[in-house]
Order: C-alpha cells, then sequence, then structure tokens
C-alpha cells in the first residue's frame, strides 16, 4: 500500500512540475507584460540628444488591455540603467526646428484596447555598456526588463 501511495504521489508532483512549467516569462523576449498593459520592443538608436550628448531611444509599441484610458508612463513604471548608474532622462526634438519631442507619446492617454507606439529618450554614459531596463507596475508586484546591446546599433 505504501508503494502505490508512493508511486501516485510522484506522478502527482510531476504532473505539477510540468503544469507549472509554462508560467514564467512569455516565448518573445521583447514583450514586456505588466498587469493589463504590454509594450512590445521595436528596436533602438542612439542619437544626439538637445545638448549634443549621445542619448538612446527606445521605441515600443504600448497597448492598453485594461478598462480605463492610461498612458504608458503612468501604467508601467521604469528604471534605466547603464552598469551601476541610473540613467538621465533626456530632451530630443522630432527635428532642429520643432519644439516638439520624441517621447511626448509615453504621457499621451491610450484607450483600452488601443495600441500607441512610444519612444523612450536617455542619456547615455558610454557607447559600449549594455543598457538595462526595468519596468514593475507601483508596487514592484509585477516585474520585467529587457537588455539593450548599444554595440549592435552601431
Amino acid at each position: 500500500m505504501k508503494k502505490l501511495t508512493a508511486i501516485i504521489m510522484t506522478a502527482i508532483m510531476i504532473f505539477s512540475f510540468a503544469a507549472c512549467g509554462g508560467a514564467g516569462k512569455d516565448e518573445d523576449p521583447n514583450l514586456i507584460k505588466i498587469g493589463d498593459y504590454q509594450a512590445v520592443y521595436k528596436g533602438s538608436e542612439i542619437v544626439k540628444d538637445s545638448d549634443g550628448n549621445d542619448a538612446l531611444v527606445a521605441t515600443y509599441d504600448y497597448t492598453n488591455n485594461s478598462k480605463e484610458a492610461q498612458s504608458f508612463e503612468w501604467s508601467m513604471f521604469y528604471t534605466v540603467t547603464q552598469g551601476d548608474s541610473e540613467l538621465e532622462y533626456t530632451t530630443v526634438f522630432v527635428d532642429e526646428e520643432s519644439l516638439d519631442m520624441l517621447d511626448e507619446s509615453t504621457r499621451q492617454d491610450v484607450a483600452p484596447g488601443e495600441s500607441l507606439e512610444v519612444k523612450m529618450t536617455y542619456k547615455l554614459n558610454d557607447l559600449t555598456t549594455p543598457v538595462e531596463i526595468k519596468f514593475s507596475d507601483l508596487l514592484e508586484s509585477e516585474t520585467d526588463s529587457l537588455t539593450i546591446d548599444l554595440t549592435s546599433l552601431k
């Protein structure tokens, strides 16, 4: 009887672990999911900011799957680091004659079920150290991250 119980318990544990196997991060490494919100990383480029410094522009397709309009900036909290230091936000203008900034879309409300392309702009410390972007909800109960290899952008 003990042998039968042990076999049954072993089978239950094996099936339990198999069921949990798919509960990790999605297959797409470019998909960031925080609660009812998601952003698909589309790519990055290195440009000059308004002060002439090297800047990273990361582009995402942001989708609001909640029941209320919400902006990228208020639905996902993020920290951008390079090495051991947090990168500073920087201003990158759309063109030389415009006062429009590339990242204005991060503050634009997106209706439920809709998507919007957003761009994040940060001043780089150097052009070789990877940049890590950590995303979370307000209480940091849900987190996700993305690493950008700057050397592949040149």
